[in-house]
């Protein structure tokens, strides 16, 4: 237990320290956008490669797979049940912030510095399906259901398709899900690059928090922003007991889920929403 709060509590300094060096004036106010690329399009493949390296393919994994698609849909249905009487403002603010799971940057780090490499495959495997909701799926369902009267941009399955090829982390999944059916695997040499590359990646996507980090509270709407953290938690937590206690997959896989549905802090794109919904200057990442 002492070896975990102290890893919790490092990951909150890396945070904080970020935040400090930002309002130093260490970093301009911009920087995490570089921080972020190097994250999502460097050490986070790195590191999803190097957790293949010894991963034997487990087909039950692709139930997570089927978890993470409708646990956005569970959320995104609540979020319209919530606002079914109130304005296409509301509708959007909740359905954005309700539905969706930051995992490249919140629940990856965790599981890698937490539970190991094969913690890391069975994150992976659910944000498969997470993002195929996070990348155009809950944009496209809004959309056809919330009429704003304003023009928007159509989303389809080509759209959507575009979307994850177009996202790296994703591309890197189906790599390396293609080569574990295949039982194919890189040179070692190629492990070690990634692995080493891949170690960066808690701390760079720790320190991009603190970065982004910035906290102005409106009042008149700190009521939404509550309730739509309590539901998260509430859901989160019920969710977490369902798969621990009644889905049957092993105990690492278990304790995967509720990692997951506990990384619950997610405010959605600035595009899609009203300019008094964005409480936090929180990372926008609509990829994995």
């Amino acid at each position: 237990m002492e070896q975990v709060l102290t890893k919790a509590l490092a990951f909150v300094a890396v945070i904080a320290l970020g935040y400090f060096l930002k309002k130093r004036g260490f970093f301009k106010p911009h920087d995490y956008e570089l921080i972020a690329k190097i994250v999502l399009n460097i050490t986070l493949p790195c590191a999803v490669i190097t957790s293949f390296a010894a991963f034997k393919m487990d087909y039950t994994l692709f139930i997570l797979t089927l978890i993470g698609f409708c646990g956005n849909l569970l959320m995104i249905a609540w979020g319209f049940i919530l606002t079914r009487y109130q304005t296409n403002a509301a509708k959007i603010f909740y359905v954005f912030n309700l539905a969706g799971y930051n995992i490249g940057c919140f629940t990856l780090p965790f599981a890698q510095s937490f539970l190991g490499p094969f913690a890391v495959v069975a994150t992976c495997m659910f944000d498969v399906g997470n993002s195929i909701m996070c990348t155009g799926g809950t944009y496209a369902l809004t959309s056809g259901l919330v009429h704003t009267g304003e023009k928007y941009e159509p989303v389809n399955l080509r759209s959507i398709a575009a979307k994850l090829l177009g996202s790296v982390p994703f591309v890197v999944y189906m790599l390396m899900l293609v080569c574990a059916v295949l039982q194919l695997h890189l040179p070692q040499p190629v492990y070690t690059l990634t692995g080493l590359i891949g170690g960066a990646n808690t701390f760079l996507s720790m320190l991009m928090i603190g970065m982004m980090f910035e906290m102005t509270l409106d009042l008149d709407k700190l009521k939404q922003v509550r309730e739509v953290v309590l539901y998260r938690y509430v859901f989160g937590i019920a969710l977490a007991w369902l798969c621990f206690y009644h889905v049957p997959l092993s105990a690492e896989v278990k304790e995967v889920l509720t990692l997951v549905f506990w990384r619950l802090l997610r405010l959605s794109a600035r595009s899609l929403l009203p300019e008094w919904a964005v409480m936090w200057n929180w990372p926008v990442l609509l990829i994995p």
